[in-house]
């Protein structure tokens, strides 16, 4: 019994962390494609929203939903 449960410990151990290394890939490009939004439109303070502390866990996320999805239109009204 004790093998099994290191068998299923092992094998979601894995899956936990691969989800959790996706999620940060995903977020990493999330923020370069929120970079690449705010150029494209041309939105300075889109731009800078990117690098600032706190927003930058939004943009992140945003910018995932968007490369996903496709951009927002209140992001374009707000932004652009």
């Amino acid at each position: 019994m004790q093998s099994i449960k290191e068998f299923f410990e092992g094998i979601f151990g894995a899956a936990a962390g691969a989800v959790m290394i996706i999620f940060f890939v995903c977020y990493t490009l999330g923020t370069i494609y929120w970079l690449w939004i705010a150029i494209q439109i041309g939105s300075f303070w889109m731009f800078v929203l990117g690098f600032a502390g706190p927003a930058m866990l939004f943009t992140g996320l945003i910018g995932g939903y968007s490369m996903i999805f496709g951009t927002p239109d209140w992001i374009i009204n707000t932004f652009g």
